[in-house]
């Protein structure tokens, strides 16, 4: 039996999750479930993309709870969706910036002086073209 702290624990968790704050009292006998994390199989393979639908499951609360908590939602994914699963794929699509490091940069800023710092990191370099303009000039 569900007690009253356990329904409105179950409310609330519902409403974090994006339902409707009368969804305990209101919900539908069936319902049809968007997946907005892929279906995988025992191997790891994607068995159900992103958008599947699963139609006719149960609609109680406690259900649709339980299949939100895997990425199943009675509504699409979509650019706006604000679970986990559609914000790890808008950040994993979106364009990463490449900033590029011009050499000069790295290079003595002494007239005459062809020096230019080593180094694998950004770090280094400028490291290496301090100690050079310290005790070079």
């Amino acid at each position: 039996m569900v007690t009253f702290k356990d329904r409105r624990q179950m409310r609330q968790e519902l409403v974090s999750q994006g339902f409707a704050w009368e969804y305990i009292d209101e919900w539908q006998p069936k319902t049809t479930l968007f997946r907005h994390a892929p279906g995988l199989d025992m191997q790891g393979n994607e068995a159900a993309p992103v958008g599947a639908q699963i139609k006719g499951v149960p609609g109680n609360p406690d259900y649709v709870l339980r299949k939100a908590r895997l990425g199943m939602f009675p509504y699409p994914p979509s650019e706006g969706c604000q679970c986990r699963w559609c914000s790890q794929r808008a950040e994993a699509n979106r364009p990463v910036e490449v900033i590029e490091r011009v050499v000069d940069e790295y290079a003595c800023p002494e007239e005459g002086c062809e020096f230019i710092a080593n180094g694998e990191a950004h770090r280094a370099k400028l490291s290496s073209l301090r100690l050079h303009n310290r005790y070079k000039h």
